[in-house]
């Protein structure tokens, strides 16, 4: 595909001016809007009241610059000056976080990084003339270090304040709504993207583009609907022409018409996403529940030798079950505009479920509401209105609003949602629901809607789960029974696919022994459970307690897996009666009530916890047996809790490990972006304590914690999963798969997948981990995909999203520089140093709360500035737990520092025996501990000296 056109592009001048116009009014659309929101236009007056002072301000500190550069000197005055109120405020991040960096990122060449920044700050002249400033400033600062997207916004706003030509500022995500819509560049430099933003914005707002560049920010703040453009059929039409002139096989008839249909199919696509975007919040209110938006792509297939699309539409996929999902969709040709339910796209069903859908609904039509005929997916205008008539194909339900009737107008965003609501009883129709629903729990229904939003629900892991059960089901037919396939019917009972069945030794042993007579009645057992004729709760019980001694007896657990495969329609995905999960537990949550236990058979009660189960929840998840059980397990894991909610975890680990509160949050922070952090320093600087205690205050439940300490033996096999020998029932020695702490932490986690589950890796970096973590290394990265592992080729693995990593790293042991590149991209790494940061000066404050020495504190710290200074670096240095000791007398310093201590500094300054001989406590003292006592009584006078409150 050729790249689409571009600003620099000059012989498409005409098609330019073609797209400006059409573009204008989108654009005249967004302007509206944000112009009649009374909050923005306020606050634009007083930034505007504010601007020529706050100009006058900067030009004075960027003059300065230019005459005599300092770049240290000029990032305090931007500092400063953007913390002042005014249009430019958001300046001081800029100042005070990303400068500063690229100062300490181009130390090296510090007088030439000043030398080309008194020139870029120049007001430029031209288009050319400020990419080229870009450019250069980008060229200095180099790779590797600060965000270089930050440069246009930095030149921008210094250009901004000069008066001098019209140049708007690009603040961090400005062009977003321009680039989305396709009317920017692909893969731009940051110089090109910042001259296609300022030539957009003066084509828009002639009179100043600052005016075009608030617009666009501001919806970027806030999205909102705007509205079709007035020109987009126009942009169709063209499309549409072009799609003509394509021929199957053979393409279109010149690159340069290629090139056109692409750049119109990423308009229409950026129109679709926008839409999609702006409209989400507003339809979900409309609906009530999750709803999940889909890509467009830009040609008609998922080929690379197809034509590009002449249409755009905005799709909702409401929640999934276990048929095709369906979806709210507004629709735009070059002939009008399409607002409906589609009935959803399941090559599973085929045409014959859309044609039983269209049947069903020519009955029970709405009022308003009209069927929309699909065209061929290669035909250039695909819809047409049929009224109340079905005419083949997937089922669209809706209104149609011919050109112009839905263009031009902001307005148009209340038709969508009144036709929407309009749709929504024909949901559980399109679904393929027999009945209209009935018996609805108002309390339950109101949790759902949490459920779908919170989980959320349906995740990819959740999709996988009903597929797996689909392909099941095909080996469980009668016709492949009759073949039966003892490997995969271990693998349907074994595995976590579909929900789990637990542990079951005594029947893998009688399937390892079994013969081919036993084989045959294994298959006869289950063909009879599943497809024989009778009541169901007798055939359970005939399986779980066969008569014939020769027969296999199914655990209960693995014959109602069984059932809920086969027969989805009756059975959920739960299979214990009893236990954390079981029924019983899931009844007691719902609020259903179950018979007693000793008055039935097992088999009985089985079947009707299900029919009794499934009657509560089917009218919430109609036909989606997966979603049920995955809402009723949400809404049963929130009723528990061991904490009271009022209590603040995380400040209260904060005052026990004396540590500020925001260090706390801000590991939280990075364990919620890469979900893995590793803390490193020094032995004894309390990385394993306050990781416990962190994972802690996260996840009170100690069930839900886990510690595991690696080794140099630790393997693959240890830590995930692998064979481990055991002992048959006739004492033969045999192997079973046995999970270890990570798969077992991981399964805990996908079936509770709304509350945190943290495992602790203690001395991380001294095993093999390239080694341990094998393909989970990819995992780590990717959590919402899957892999087959070494010990699971049938079934892929995945890494819950709720499952965090917290690791410890001794840098004495082994560098940080030292660890596998690929891992140490995956995990935040957190340095705990005795000198700096959050451990700075806690063992001073550890002792002072104990009524400790607090001079000690004083000694430590001279002695590891030395050790800095004699080793070349932190990682060497005392740990500060050394000392954390309650009653710490002189005898328990000098046999601390003794045996502790002293050979640790040993192990470092090993041959050097003039320098170790300084080390000895008692020299220590002697050197150190005058100074310490003076600073300790200068602190406690000045704090008695303090004003109480101060």
């Amino acid at each position: 595909m050729q790249a689409p056109m571009t600003w620099s592009d000059e012989a498409a001048d005409g098609q330019r001016e073609t797209d400006l116009g059409r573009w204008r009014s989108t654009y005249d659309l967004m302007a509206e809007h944000v112009e009649a929101d009374p909050a923005f236009v306020a606050s634009w007056q007083q930034l505007d009241a504010l601007a020529h002072a706050r100009d006058v301000e900067l030009r004075a500190d960027v003059e300065a610059m230019i005459r005599r550069p300092d770049i240290e000197r000029f990032a305090e005055a931007l500092a400063q000056w953007g913390a002042r109120p005014g249009p430019y405020v958001g300046a001081g991040a800029l100042a005070r976080h990303w400068l500063p960096r690229v100062v300490a990122h181009r130390e090296d060449r510090l007088g030439e990084l000043e030398d080309v920044l008194a020139k870029v700050l120049v007001t430029p002249t031209s288009l050319d003339e400020a990419g080229t400033s870009i450019a250069r400033l980008e060229d200095v600062i180099g790779s590797g270090g600060p965000d270089l997207a930050r440069v246009p916004t930095f030149l921008s706003l210094v250009w901004a304040t000069s008066g001098q030509g019209d140049w708007p500022v690009l603040w961090p995500g400005g062009a977003d709504a321009f680039a989305t819509l396709g009317w920017m560049g692909r893969h731009l430099t940051h110089a090109e993207r910042y001259v296609d933003f300022v030539t957009l914005c003066r084509a828009f707002s002639p009179a100043g583009a600052y005016r075009a560049q608030r617009v666009v920010t501001a919806l970027g703040e806030k999205p909102a609907f705007v509205g079709f453009g007035a020109a987009l059929p126009a942009l169709a039409t063209e499309s549409t022409q072009l799609h003509r002139t394509f021929e199957q096989g053979v393409g279109y008839p010149d690159g340069e018409s290629e090139a056109r249909a692409a750049s119109l199919a990423l308009q229409l696509r950026g129109h679709a996403a926008l839409v999609a975007r702006s409209l989400h919040e507003q339809l979900e209110r409309a609906t009530g529940v999750k709803l999940a938006e889909t890509s467009l792509q830009t040609r008609t297939e998922a080929s690379s030798r197809a034509a590009y699309r002449s249409d755009s539409h905005s799709t909702w996929l409401l929640p999934a079950s276990s048929g095709g999902a369906p979806a709210l969709r507004v629709w735009m040709t070059s002939s009008g505009i399409a607002v409906g339910l589609m009935s959803g796209w399941d090559p599973a069903a085929g045409a014959e479920r859309h044609e039983e859908l269209g049947s069903r609904l020519e009955q029970n039509l709405p009022a308003g509401l009209e069927f929309i005929h699909l065209g061929p997916a290669g035909a250039p205008d695909r819809l047409t209105p049929t009224g109340a008539s079905y005419e083949g194909g997937e089922v669209f339900v809706g209104r149609w609003f011919p050109h112009p009737d839905g263009v031009g107008r902001r307005s148009f965003a209340a038709d969508v949602e009144d036709t929407v609501r309009r749709v929504l009883p024909l949901v559980d129709t399109m679904r393929g629901s027999d009945a209209p629903v009935e018996g609805i729990d108002e309390e339950l229904a109101i949790a759902l809607r949490t459920f779908l939003a919170d989980r959320p629900y349906p995740a990819e892991r959740d999709q996988w789960h009903v597929e797996q059960r689909r392909t099941f089901a095909a080996s469980l037919e009668p016709e492949a029974l009759a073949a039966f396939d003892l490997a995969t019917f271990k693998r349907i009972i074994a595995g976590g696919a579909y929900g789990s069945t637990g542990t079951h030794s005594v029947l893998d042993a009688r399937l390892a022994a079994l013969d081919a007579r036993g084989l045959e009645n294994l298959a006869r057992s289950v063909t009879h459970l599943l497809w024989g004729e009778g009541d169901d709760a007798d055939r359970i019980d005939a399986v779980i307690d066969p008569e014939g001694a020769d027969e296999v007896a199914l655990d209960e657990a693995v014959a109602m897996k069984l059932l809920a495969i086969a027969h989805p329609h009756r059975y959920l995905p739960v299979y214990a009666m009893t236990g954390r999960d079981g029924k019983v537990a899931l009844a007691q949550a719902l609020g259903v009530v179950l018979p007693r236990r000793r008055e039935l058979s097992r088999g009985r009660l089985q079947v009707i916890a299900a029919d009794r189960l499934r009657g509560k929840l089917e009218p919430l998840l109609p036909n989606d047996p997966w979603g049920q059980v995955q809402f009723a397990l949400w809404l049963l894991r929130k009723g528990e809790t061991s904490v009271d909610p009022e209590r603040d975890l995380v400040a209260e680990a904060a005052a026990d490990l004396l540590v500020d509160e925001e260090f706390l949050r801000e590991i939280d922070e990075l364990l919620q972006d890469k979900k893995q952090v590793i803390f490193y320093g020094p032995p004894g600087t309390g990385k394993t304590f306050m990781a416990q205690r962190f994972a802690a205050a996260l996840q009170p439940d100690p069930t839900k914690r886990a510690v595991v300490q690696f080794h140099p033996s630790t393997s693959y096999e240890d830590f995930f999963e692998g064979f481990r020998p055991r002992l048959d029932a006739a004492g033969a020695m045999v192997y079973e798969l046995r999970k270890g702490p990570l798969a077992l932490m991981a399964e805990a986690a996908e079936a509770d997948p709304t509350t945190p589950h943290i495992m602790v890796i203690d001395e991380i970096n001294r095993a093999n981990l390239p080694r341990v973590f094998g393909e989970l290394l990819f995992l780590l990265e990717y959590r919402s995909q899957s892999v087959m592992t070494s010990y699971r080729p049938d079934e892929g693995f995945q890494l819950p999203s709720n499952l965090y990593f917290i690791g410890t790293m001794n840098t004495a042991d082994r560098s940080i520089a030292l660890v596998d590149a690929a891992l140490r991209r995956r995990f935040h790494f957190l340095p705990f140093m005795p000198h700096e940061g959050p451990m700075e000066g806690l063992l001073a404050r550890w002792l002072e709360r104990e009524n400790g020495p607090v001079w000690v504190a004083g000694v430590v710290d001279r002695v590891n500035e030395e050790l800095r200074q004699i080793l070349r670096g932190p990682h060497l240095q005392i740990g500060h737990s050394h000392f954390m000791v309650r009653d710490l007398d002189d005898a328990a310093l000098a046999r601390i520092w003794k045996y502790g201590v002293y050979p640790f500094i040993e192990d470092q300054l090993y041959g050097r025996e003039d320098v170790l001989a300084t080390f000895t406590w008692e020299a220590v003292l002697e050197r150190h501990a005058q100074a310490a006592h003076a600073d300790d009584d200068a602190a406690r006078a000045t704090n008695d000296a303090a004003p109480e409150g101060s």
